[in-house]
């Protein structure tokens, strides 16, 4: 699968003989076989040509449109999967108050674990999250006793503010970073989460769509208006795994500097243009790792992890698999399956503009 990232301000996409093109004043900044394409996404201020936009939704292109600080704001996407039994049976589950507690409770420990493993796998996080460690396992301990959503909602919280008291502790520099914070997001390192949040959520929402499942009926989080609530509840398992080990990297490696970002008129701090560029090419190599998955026994790349586990749910919910299991990195480090009596082991591209990354492929998310 192939992804087109155009970040060009001004920039416009139409579709020319079999070609997409992505040109700005006469200039031709990437031409793409349109054949290739799976996905496009805008970033900005970018345009979409009557023709482009047809030639997508004839042919299955999914196309998404972030702003430049990487809030998700909507996307032109194909016809929807012929899948109505699917989607009868993800409403009748949503409307089950066991079956939402049961799966809330998997995505709540799924989250936990993994940001267990994160601050076990990386040194730093190691050495300075002994007590947030602690206090990982001992709120995991509890999920599977939570008695309602907002029970395990409490957890999930307490867990990530835990979570991220280590986090802090593992940037290296003078990077200002105090506590998750977004809505807006507060400092260079909170702004960097939320725009990696943010390329997530449009992945699994591409993945949702794919499989068949309506985006916005899940069984975690709340439900409101314009909330896709099953996209947020599959992203908790990927945060740390992906978007927050990819950030320590990118800030610990110098890969972005303080230079890379600027408060703009409306008081909110986002990345400069060529940042964004890099940024992207860090995110698509991430999500093309290739790491075992222990459900499916075999290796592949995160990118196809999501839609695995996305099918996966589609499968529970239709009868055929008994219940949701979240990816579980330390079992994928390990190199073992999971298991649903899984329990925590001891502490111990190019472009001028136009980026095109190899394939398979939150704001709702926060």
């Amino acid at each position: 699968m192939s992804v087109l990232y155009v970040t060009e301000q001004g920039a416009m996409i139409r579709f020319t003989e079999g070609r997409i093109i992505v040109g700005k004043e006469k200039k031709i900044l990437q031409e793409v076989p349109a054949f290739k394409l799976d996905q496009i996404v805008a970033v900005g201020n970018v345009i979409l040509t009557a023709g482009a936009a047809t030639f997508c939704m004839q042919n299955g292109v999914d196309v998404a449109f972030l702003s430049t600080t990487g809030k998700y704001r909507g996307r032109l996407q194909p016809e929807f999967a012929k899948s109505a039994l699917l989607r009868q049976r993800q409403y009748e589950r949503a409307i089950d108050p066991e079956f939402c507690r049961q799966t809330a409770a998997a995505i709540v420990a799924g989250k936990i674990k993994n940001m267990l493993a994160m601050t076990r796998q990386q040194r730093r996080l190691r050495d300075e999250g002994a007590a947030s460690i602690k206090e990982m396992e001992r709120l995991l301990a509890r999920v599977p006793a939570g008695r309602d959503l907002d029970t395990l909602r409490g957890f999930e919280g307490a867990a990530t503010v835990a979570y991220f008291k280590a986090f802090r502790g593992a940037i290296k520099g003078d990077w200002e970073f105090h506590a998750r914070e977004y809505h807006p997001p507060t400092g260079e390192v909170n702004a960097l989460l939320s725009f990696g949040y943010s390329l997530l959520y449009n992945n699994i929402f591409g993945a949702v769509n794919v499989v068949g499942m309506d985006p916005y009926m899940g069984y975690f989080h709340r439900p409101r208006h314009g909330h896709a609530a099953l996209v947020s509840d599959l992203v908790e398992e990927y945060r740390a795994v992906i978007v927050d080990r990819l950030t320590l990297t990118a800030l610990n490696k110098r890969l972005l500097l303080k230079d890379d970002f600027f408060t703009d008129q409306e008081g909110r701090i986002r990345l400069q243009q060529p940042a964004i560029k890099r940024f992207l090419a860090l995110y698509a190599g991430a999500l093309n790792e290739v790491v075992y998955y222990p459900l499916g026994k075999i290796r592949t790349s995160f990118r196809q992890l999501i839609e695995l586990q996305t099918r996966h749910l589609a499968r529970v919910l239709l009868g055929e698999d008994p219940a949701y299991q979240p990816f579980d990195a330390e079992a994928s480090a390990n190199g073992r399956p999971a298991t649903a009596n899984d329990k925590p082991a001891a502490a111990n591209a190019t472009n001028a503009g136009a980026a095109e990354m190899p394939s398979a492929d939150n704001q709702g998310a926060e």
